[in-house]
């Protein structure tokens, strides 16, 4: 019923993988289900491929019933939140070559020709990889939901029958938006910490960071029940979650005055509670989150969110069970070597801040700048910053070895200081490091951006080729990147000292020192990291004479030949 394929790798062939999100709701009680079967039987074309995939977020044990064939069906046991299935189903479709993701809440229901309509657009839309979603007009009875324009001041709706790619941001629901697997693998998935609320308002932003373009086909109307805006129905716990996914959205990426603007949007919807007669509890956590706002800075605000977001996080994965022996996650170090960095470095710093706890730090060595780096870095007055200055310039390599031995953390991340993170980055290289007791050292993708922050569309490794951990691979093709990688403590004697009078990188000396050891290294094909290339950069690769590359080399091969010689006395690592 739910398999038409015949040819799979034809050019003119619909592949999509649909999820829906299920809670406290069997399967032949969401209208999505059904809608969504219908449209399947409904759909014409012998090549067409639609699989359905049933996240139930229903605690405890479920029952779901009897299922069609070739119906997958999963329980997390517990409500593990939109986010969490949605990447579930995008790992499922990025390793069976789905083209498209199709995310439904439960009770969201699809007219009969959906499919039809909305396979069509897919297939004519194919080729152009700037479309990252196809979205319809969502409604809840008369009332438009989805989609919006983003404006300065605010929101506003499409006409009814706009039909094509907006020049602006563009934000829809994430219910009945079909996806691109290739573009939500590019922003990196669906972030964590934005579990249930504004899942959607954050993806749409990524996308649009990235340049990536939204197709409304506003000729297509689907009905949505939104819980959030029957107030009756709305519980203390999913309003305060829908507050403080609001309050981290703001604080994470718009800017001062869109930030004010939030305030007084508070403040406006206290005044329209109390006229309402609404309930107290729901009035006090919108005066708690406005108060929380005025007298708290945004970077004590991202901080706190994040602690609570990782704590949901370990709960929610089964992380509390984890080899850690005290059951929280690895404290964590970020070296940072500065030089020059003024422009940049504060945008950078914010980003890397807001995924830390209060148990991480982040390690500053800067190389005696000429510049306000330093002055920039101290007027952010964080307490998890430590910066060392240098009296005299000592180049790249004994910057970070400085950090690297100042660094106190279990997990060490290395950083550029004109980069900026992805919001998932550490999250995401913690759970690799979990999964994978015995890899050393973790190396990301990254996103290229110019010096004013303007996306390119391929990234590092997509540019440079396929990246290879090895000794030899790396004495040929410098593999490693630095601000992308993370390392275990664990492997500190192996690659401490730094090599003294020789011209080497940093990264390529921490890969080769730790491969030549044995120790293995894990590849995320993401972008975790927007990599700034320009002529200024401190660590970057640039391109290099033939007599600098040919020195680089000797001297790796003859640090490499010491190392080696003097860790033939020393234990092995564990």
């Amino acid at each position: 019923m739910l398999d038409n394929a015949r040819s799979a790798n034809s050019r003119d062939a619909f592949r999509a993988l649909a999820v829906i999100v299920l809670y406290k709701m069997a399967p032949s009680e969401s209208a999505a289900f059904r809608s969504l079967a219908a449209a399947i039987s409904a759909l014409q074309g012998k090549e067409n491929r639609i699989q359905i995939l049933l996240c139930d977020n229903t605690p405890g044990e479920c029952i779901p019933g009897p299922l069609p064939e070739g119906v997958r069906y999963e329980a997390a046991g517990q409500n593990a939140g939109l986010a969490s299935a949605y990447n579930r189903a995008l790992a499922i479709a990025r390793s069976e070559h789905y083209a498209w993701l199709l995310t439904l809440d439960q009770d969201t229901t699809l007219p009969a020709d959906y499919l039809s309509r909305i396979s069509e657009l897919a297939v004519a839309l194919q080729a152009d990889s700037r479309i990252a979603a196809i979205v319809p007009q969502l409604l809840d009875g008369n009332q438009r939901l989805s989609p919006m324009s983003v404006k300065f001041w605010g929101t506003s709706f499409f006409s009814k029958d706009f039909r094509g790619m907006p020049r602006g941001e563009t934000r829809a629901f994430n219910s009945a938006s079909l996806f691109r697997v290739r573009a939500l693998e590019e922003v990196g998935a669906f972030d964590p910490r934005f579990w249930l609320d504004y899942v959607d308002v954050n993806l749409y932003r990524q996308l649009h960071l990235r340049r990536k373009k939204v197709y409304v086909a506003g000729d297509i109307e689907v009905q949505h029940e939104l819980s959030v805006i029957h107030r009756a129905d709305l519980g203390v716990d999913r309003f305060q979650n829908v507050l403080q996914a609001e309050s981290a959205f703001f604080d994470l990426y718009e800017d001062p005055l869109r930030r004010i603007f939030l305030n007084g949007r508070l403040l406006g919807r206290l005044w329209r509670q109390r006229k309402r007669g609404d309930r107290p509890a729901i009035r006090e956590l919108t005066w708690e989150t406005l108060k929380t706002r005025l007298l708290h800075s945004r970077l004590r605000r991202i901080q706190e969110w994040n602690a609570a977001m990782d704590e949901r996080i370990r709960h929610s994965t089964g992380a509390a069970n984890s080899a850690e022996p005290s059951g929280e996650r690895p404290a964590i170090s970020v070296c940072l070597a500065t030089y020059n960095g003024e422009p940049y470095i504060k945008a950078q710093i914010e980003s890397i801040l807001g995924q830390l706890s209060a148990r991480d730090e982040l390690v500053v060595v800067d190389d005696a700048s000429s510049d306000s780096t330093c002055e920039v870095i101290e007027n952010l007055d964080h307490p998890l910053i430590r910066v060392k200055r240098h009296a005299a310039n000592q180049g790249v390599l004994r910057s970070f070895e400085e950090a690297i031995c100042c660094a106190d953390g279990e997990i060490l991340f290395l950083s550029d200081q004109d980069d900026l993170w992805t919001a998932d980055k550490v999250a995401t290289i913690l759970q690799a490091f979990h999964e994978r007791p015995d890899i050393d050292i973790v190396v990301s993708d990254a996103a290229l951006m110019d010096r004013n922050g303007n996306p390119r569309d391929e990234s590092y490794y997509a540019q440079r080729g396929k990246f290879r951990s090895g000794v030899l691979a790396n004495l040929v093709h410098c593999s490693y990147l630095g601000c992308t990688m993370a390392l275990r403590r664990r492997i500190l004697s192996r690659i401490l000292p730094f090599p003294v009078g020789a011209d080497v990188f940093h990264d390529l000396w921490i890969g080769t020192a730790n491969a030549l050891a044995g120790g293995k290294t894990l590849f995320v094909d993401r972008p975790l990291v927007r990599y700034r290339r320009h002529d200024g950069n401190a660590t970057a690769n640039r391109r290099l004479s033939l007599g600098r590359k040919l020195r680089i080399r000797w001297d790796l091969c003859r640090s490499l030949l010491q190392f080696w010689l003097r860790s033939r006395s020393l234990p092995r690592v564990s």
